[in-house]
């Protein structure tokens, strides 16, 4: 990392930290769209909608993940930009340390408690045996993927994005090889998805062991005592981020339960399918902010007011693109994407067709209310961070998915998603002028949204 941004190089910086991060983000998101396009071609919808019953376990683990995650790399960045590598490298090791620690913990749980926990997901009747093969094998390697989250915040952070994407590549490649053998060549069915995507982060987890340990990183294992503050401030900085985790997991919850008794298991597969490209596009914003993160966080740090009002805008306008591009999408090539999961079922195309175009207004705007949630959070801002998130995947669209179907039937289930995020847009905004008219006043700085 440089020391100071300058604004000349500043474009230039953000595409070498995003890019590889919108990429790698992809990757890591593909190979769940993979396992849902080789279930959809073998298994069909009830393979499709157990995956998707399975995600608030998923999302859980997230939560607690990304939370830790992000608060430690604030944390860490904040140090290297007061150019304090010793303990940047200490909470570098407790972040990782702490992430083991509650993963292990609430993985166990959930194997030690199974069939309890497949009930709480709505996974009966012929529904269980689905759901129990995907998620009784799955959650051995949900500890792996999750540690790969963890160490590729720090390998991106730490100046060496391309390194995270080329671990991406070689774990998707190996999922896509496996994929075809478990699933399709030995007839493993969901229990071969979930072993592919098993093995393949598992690889992408020792490649990114060996990077640390071998001594090239910028981050480095450290021994020592460790500050308590750290603690409370990785949780207060990385709460916006599980409280979007948990949140994705209780509406995920909710969105099952309303959907399998006014539609049925072609709903849920239909809500399955739109979500894989509704993923997709989450997760390259979520590129585009964690390239912005650790820039914006260094910038603080470093007292550089100008830059973070430029990273801000560069951050905004690629993410407003990239809603545009996957709004149009959705609209031209509606069949064709859904017909790689359908597999030819006329009743899921035309149910996930109806929904994608009712749901694809999220593309717009949702964006921006990522990039405000990780501005703040890079700032230290957590309360900001957390109003944005708690309303934009919370409070808003449980309160939309409970109601509107009462009102408008299935079209409100679909609108729910959309309707939250306008609501926090308005919110977003108010919340960036005022930080700009703080910027303003502590310097002059442009280019402000």
């Amino acid at each position: 990392m440089s020391e100071k941004i300058q604004n000349e190089s500043l474009l230039k910086k953000f595409l070498s930290y995003a890019v590889p991060c919108i990429i790698g983000m992809f990757l890591t998101s593909f190979i769940t769209v993979v396992d849902g396009m080789f279930i959809g071609w073998k298994v069909g919808e009830r393979g499709l909608a157990a995956v998707n019953l399975t995600l608030p376990i998923l999302y859980l683990l997230l939560g607690l993940t990304i939370m830790v995650g992000v608060g430690g790399v604030t944390l860490a960045m904040q140090s290297l930009g007061e150019r304090n590598p010793a303990r940047a490298n200490q909470r570098f090791t407790f972040t990782v340390k702490l992430n083991a620690i509650v993963n292990i913990l609430v993985i166990a749980a959930v194997a030690l408690q199974l069939d309890r926990v497949l009930h709480l997901l709505n996974a009966e009747g012929e529904m269980f045996t689905y759901v129990k093969d995907y998620l009784g094998t799955m959650v051995f390697f949900y500890g792996f993927m999750m540690m790969n989250i963890t160490l590729g915040m720090f390998i991106r952070s730490g100046g060496r994005p391309q390194l995270s994407l080329l671990i991406g590549i070689a774990a998707n490649g190996m999922n896509i090889l496996l994929d075809y053998l478990f699933v399709i060549r030995l007839d493993y069915g969901l229990k071969g998805a979930a072993l592919a995507t098993g093995l393949s982060v598992i690889l992408a987890f020792g490649l990114s062991v060996f990077y640390f340990l071998s001594g090239k990183s910028v981050f480095k294992f450290a021994g020592g005592s460790y500050d308590p503050e750290d603690l409370k401030n990785i949780l207060l900085n990385g709460s916006s981020e599980f409280i979007g985790q948990i949140a994705v997991c209780i509406t995920t919850y909710l969105f099952n339960l309303v959907i399998i008794r006014r539609i049925g298991i072609n709903g849920v597969a239909a809500f399955t399918i739109v979500g894989y490209l509704s993923l997709i596009q989450y997760m390259v914003l979520t590129g585009i902010a964690q390239g912005m993160h650790p820039l914006v966080s260094y910038s603080y740090g470093a007292k550089d007011r100008e830059s973070i009002s430029r990273l801000l805008t560069v951050g905004v306008k690629a993410s407003l693109l990239v809603g545009a591009v996957t709004f149009c999408l959705s609209f031209a090539a509606t069949e064709g994407i859904i017909g790689i999961f359908a597999h030819g079922n006329r009743v899921l195309i035309d149910t996930a067709k109806y929904g994608l175009r009712i749901f694809a207004l999220t593309f717009l705007i949702n964006g921006y209310n990522v990039v405000a949630s990780t501005y703040f959070t890079s700032l230290g801002d957590a309360k900001t961070s957390a109003l944005i998130s708690v309303l934009r995947s919370l409070v808003l669209i449980s309160l939309f998915i409970l109601v509107l179907p009462h009102f408008i039937g299935e079209t409100g289930i679909w609108l729910a998603t959309p309707l939250a995020e306008a609501a926090t847009f308005a919110v977003s905004y108010v919340c960036l002028s005022k930080s700009k008219a703080e910027l303003l006043s502590a310097g002059n700085c442009t280019g402000m949204v």
